[in-house]
Formats: C-alpha cells, structure tokens, sequence
C-alpha cells in the first residue's frame, strides 16, 4: 500500500496535472498578432496641426486581453487624442470606445510613456482564434513642422515599427490645406504590400506657408538672425570680459616678464633674494608657507652651526630609507621665535637631540604638522618685509555678476512664459554649466598668485569656459531644439555670469609693489631652475637652503644623481677653502677658485659638505620629516541600504509602437 501512494504521488498526480494544464499551455504558445489591414488618412490644416485618422484591423489569436498603441511624442510638441472607435464586423457602424478602468470590453485607458490600451475581451472568454477587430484612433499633432531658411519640412512617421509582427496592405493618403505649397512631386498617397517589424513608413517633405502671418500650431523658435545677433553678444561679451581681467592684471604689473638670467649676478641675488632668511624668500615667492619653508628653516640653522645633522640610511626591500639625526648646539633663547617653536616641537621641551624616527613615536597617535610651528610668526615677518606692500583693495566685479545673473533669470523666466517647453532647455543648460562653472572657478585659486608665465596659464580657467560656449554656439548656429530668442539670450547672459564669477576669483588681490616684489623673487628662482640644469652650475652651496626654500630641492637631487659622480674627482683636487665657499670653481661667474670644475657638495652629514650623495640623503631625509605625521584615520562601522518610405529609422515626428497586450 506504502508502494501505491508513493507511485501515485510520484507520477500520476503530475501526469494529471500536466493534462489539466495543457490546453492553456497550447493557448499561450499559440498567442499572435498581426495587422490585415492598416489605412492612414492625415491632413496638415491651416494651423500647422496633423489631423491623423489611423484605421487598423487586427487579427487576435489567444487570450489576448485587447490592443494597445504606443504615441511619440518629441521634445516640444503637443499631442491631443481624441477618440477611439471600433467597426462592427457585422452593419459597419463606427462604436465609440469609453475611457474607462479597463474592466469591462469597449472600455480604454492609459498608461506610462503614452500608451493607450483598450480592451477586446474578458479573462473569462474564451481565447481569440484568429479575430479580426477593426479599430480607429484619432488623433492631433502639433509643433511638428522642423522650419527652415526657405520653409518648413514635414517629417513625420505614419504607423509605427516597434510592434510584434507584419502589417499587410498599408496604405497612406495625406492632404495639406491649401495654406501650404508642396513640391510637384508630392502624391500623397502610398502604398506598402508588407511592414515588418522594425519597419515604419516615413513622409518627408518641403511644404512653403502661403497664408497670412504664421501658422499657429508650427514653433520656429528664435529666428536666424536673432540667434545671429545672440551668438555675437556671446563672443563680444566673453573678449570683452576677458579684456578686462587683461587690462587690470598688466596694470597691476602680472604680465611683466620676468628680469631675463643675463641680467642676474651674484650681487643682483645678494641684494634681493640672499639678504633674507631662506624661509622667508620661499614664503614670499609663492605667497604660502608649507614644507618647503619648514626643509629650509632647518637646512639654513644647520649651515648657521645652530643644529648639527647625520643622515644614516638602510635599505627596504628596493628603497632607501633614510633617517636624519639633529642636534642642537646652541641656546632655544638664541633662536628667532618660528625657529624656537620649530625646535620644541620636534626636539621636546628639554632634549638636545631629535631623529626622524623619534618624531614619529611621538606624534603617531596625535599626528604632527610643521608648518603650523612657523607659519604664525613667519607670515608676520612676511607681512613686515621692506617693499613687499599692503594688499590691494578687491575689485567690486561680484556687483556685475549679481546684474548678470538677475538679467539672465528675468529672460530665462520670459522665455518659460512664452513657451513653457523652454524650461527643460534652461535647467538642462543651468545644470550642465555649473560643473564647468566649478572646475573654472577652482583653477583660479592658484592663478591669482601666480607671478610666473600667467599667461599660458590662464587656459586652465578659460579653456572650461570656452568649452561651455561652444556648447551653446552650437544650439544658436544649429537653432536645435527650436529654443526661443528669450530663452538663448537668457542663456548666454547666464554664461556670462559665469564667467565674471571666475574672473573675479583670477583677480589677483595684490598691490602691484607686492606683485614686482615676488616677480624679483620668481626671476631667482628661475635663474637657479635654469642652472641646475648644468653640468657646472654657478651656484654656491650657502645657497641651499634658498633652494629648497624655491621648491628645488628634487632639482637638486637630479643634479647630483646626473652630475655629482663626473665632478667627484674635480671634488677631491679642489681646496677645502673652496669646497666651502663655491657650486662652480670654473665657467662661472661666481668661481672664487682656479680649478676647473664644480665642488657642490650641499649639506651632507653634519652640515658639511660631505659630496653627492651624502647631499641627495639628506635632502630626502630632511624632507621626510619635514612633511610631519599624519594623523591616523578614524574608522567607523555602520548598516547600508541598499517622400514617403518604408524606413527602420522615424522621422522628427510620430512612430511609436502597438500591439496587444
């Protein structure tokens, strides 16, 4: 008995199942849809408007719960339908279908992106066997005429293509009021044996307005010569805007070239970069104090014998690692007041000896920033120079942004007015711009203190800005999207805007005395690029700090790795005086000494100059500490949520889809 049931339930009761369920399943497989017949009449009225009476017959076969068609409707034009009929397959008689919930037959609605459904059948009756249902939609479309310079074009696709199957004897007759020219060629009427799927039909046709005034129902949008004379206002007001900045900047002395190398001697850098600290010259040339200042302050204190240094390297894997040792030889009340908080920091409140390794215990948990130590009282010192200037008054230019921006709004708002589709053209461009906006605007922090080559930087702003003017050139030439002139006009006052907002935050907020004061510093700082780029540069190794003060001290690094082991013999030969006065013994102007060749050998340990690469060490080691600790990150833990044609392509108009559903 156990045997039995276990059968049973193994294979008959499926077996059963299957059979009660296989009439439906051949029903589903046999579910189709097609097209018979399907008549268009359309007529292009007075207005500009396309009158469209779609006749289709369909034949159903499954349980089909009715049809359904898909409009498209583009971007600006109107769309109204009207009604929707049904032959009776028996008198003829035209029925009109009633919006409704689709609950009963005769009964249609819509759904999302334009789709219209009407109901054939009930879920209770039986599946349709090849049932031929004529049905008739009508419908308007307007703003769908593309003009042009002699004209407009009526492009538009009759029928649709995204559908399931053929469409059989096709047939197309269209008429324009006699408000419109057509072209002698124009027929009117087609004729398609056969539409497959992906097929649509397509009427393209040059059509000439011979009423009075213009149609109602056709939106050209601003005409050629108002987008003419916008694109213009556009190109003047950008040169124009941009001429400004030019104007105001070389006044202020920006566009002054930098003092030329020939005119640069030794007593040149003693009077104008040499007689001040290191840190105090890399402060003021680029107008911020950070690494380089800290790497400088404490190559010039052990120069000055004030610190005492050794550099003792190891290698990691395929890196060096290199840790720099301090020791402090003088009094903390001998020390200027950014070098005494520079010192207790690194050393502790009583030691005398300090190393990089030392440094890192300390500040692991709390993190470490050297800069912070000197920049206080060194921005005073800054700030106290002789002939560096007060800062200049800013330039009132957010007024003209404001005005812009206010002008701009007010003609986007009449555009929106006069035709509301504008307000998708206007926040797309809005949104778009203001990345661009973001980026440019970004850039310019550097540029206003910058004093070397401006001018080629100056594409770092301007090159996001020009980017989005050509975007909008391109919709005034093209006239795409049939933009009002309100709206376009309001859109390049927009950009406008824009761009007087990044030009302001160019604007350099400097005095031009201040401005000449780091273009002479930058001009040194150019000279010692330029010769560290030689095998015998005319430097002199008490400038070292002053290089590292610059931002150089990777330059020097490459100097050495390039040339330090050609010049090690020359090195050796040279007297100790000279080792320790001079860069370049011969070629140079600087040379105290008779030999011919160069005796760099930079702060290596202990401050001497112990050669190449005790100076390469110690450069990347006094940069390692300089660079501080950083802080260790915080982590946290929390939950996540998570001409007519058959075409596969449509015309500027109409299309879509049907079927059944």
């Amino acid at each position: 008995m156990l045997l039995r049931r276990s059968l049973v339930g193994r294979f008959v009761v499926p077996v059963l199942l299957a059979l009660v369920g296989l009439p439906r399943l051949l029903s589903a497989q046999d579910r189709t849809l097609n097209w018979p017949a399907f008549h268009v009449q359309a007529h292009l009225d007075s207005t500009g408007a396309l009158q469209v009476r779609e006749q289709q017959t369909i034949r159903f076969t499954g349980d089909w719960n009715g049809g359904e068609r898909i409009f498209t409707v583009g971007f600006g034009q109107g769309f109204t339908f009207k009604r929707l009929l049904r032959i009776d397959s028996l008198t003829g008689a035209e029925v009109e279908l009633r919006e409704g919930d689709l609950d009963e037959v005769d009964e249609y609605g819509w759904g999302e992106s334009n789709t219209l459904r009407w109901r054939s059948r009930l879920p209770s009756d039986p599946p349709f066997d090849s049932t031929r249902i004529t049905y008739v939609l009508e419908y308007e479309y307007r703003d769908i005429l593309v003009p042009t310079d002699s004209g407009y074009t009526l492009d538009h696709e009759f029928g649709f293509r995204d559908r399931y199957d053929v469409i059989a004897n096709f047939t197309l007759a269209v008429t324009l009021d006699s408000s419109w020219a057509r072209p002698a060629s124009f027929a009117g009427a087609w004729r398609e044996d056969t539409l497959a799927p992906g097929i649509g039909f397509v009427v393209s046709v040059p059509i000439v307005w011979k009423g009075a005034g213009l149609p109602s129902n056709v939106w050209r949008g601003a005409s050629v010569v108002q987008r003419r004379v916008v694109a213009g206002v556009l190109v003047f007001g950008m040169m124009l805007l941009t001429a400004a900045l030019v104007v105001v900047e070389y006044r202020a002395g920006k566009f002054t070239p930098l003092l030329p190398r020939d005119r640069i001697d030794e007593a040149w850098l003693r009077e104008h970069v040499l007689s001040m600290p290191a840190e105090l010259a890399g402060a003021a040339w680029d107008d911020r104090i950070a690494a380089p200042e800290v790497s400088a302050t404490l190559a010039r204190m052990v120069g000055e014998k004030k610190l005492k240094s050794r550099v003792e390297s190891e290698k990691v894997w395929l890196f060096k690692r290199h840790v720099l040792h301090l020791e402090l030889t003088t009094s903390r009340s001998n020390l200027e007041t950014h070098e005494r908080q520079l010192i207790n920091a690194l050393f502790g409140a009583d030691a005398t000896t300090t190393d990089t390794d030392t440094v890192r215990k300390r500040y692991a948990s709390s993190g470490f920033s050297p800069v912070l130590y000197i920049e206080g009282p060194l921005s005073g010192r800054l700030h106290a120079l002789p002939g560096i200037g007060g800062k200049a008054v800013p330039h009132q230019g957010g007024r003209v942004t404001v005005a812009l921006t206010l002008i701009a709004f007010l003609l986007l708002g009449l555009g929106i007015r006069e035709r509301g589709v504008d307000v998708v053209v206007s926040i797309a461009a809005v949104m778009i711009s203001l990345p661009i906006y973001g980026v440019a605007r970004a850039t310019t922090l550097s540029w206003r203190t910058r004093v070397i080559r401006p001018v080629r930087h100056m594409a770092w702003f301007l090159a996001p800005m020009c980017g989005a003017a050509a975007a909008l050139w391109w919709l005034l030439d093209t006239g795409r999207h049939a933009a009002g002139a309100f709206t376009l006009a309001g859109l390049v006052v927009w950009l406008l805007a824009l761009l007087q907002s990044v030009l302001n935050g160019a604007r350099s907020t400097q005095s031009p005395e201040r401005i000449a004061f780091r273009k002479r510093l930058a001009a040194a700082r150019e000279y010692f690029r330029v010769e560290l780029k030689q095998a015998v540069p005319r430097l002199r190794e008490e400038w070292y700090p002053h290089l590292l003060a610059f931002g150089l001290g990777r330059h020097v690094d490459r100097w050495f790795k390039a040339f330090g082991g050609t010049n090690a013999a020359v090195n050796t030969t040279a007297s100790s005086h000279d080792r320790d006065r001079s860069f370049s013994t011969s070629g140079g102007g600087f040379s105290t000494s008779g030999s011919g060749g160069s005796s760099w050998g930079g702060f290596g340990g202990g401050g001497g100059f112990a050669g190449a690469g005790a100076t390469v060490a110690f450069g990347s080691a006094l940069g390692a500490m300089s660079s501080g600790v950083s802080a260790p990150s915080s982590s946290s833990s929390g939950g996540s949520s998570s001409g007519g044609s058959s075409s596969s392509s449509g015309g500027s108009s109409g299309g879509g889809g049907g079927g059944g559903w």
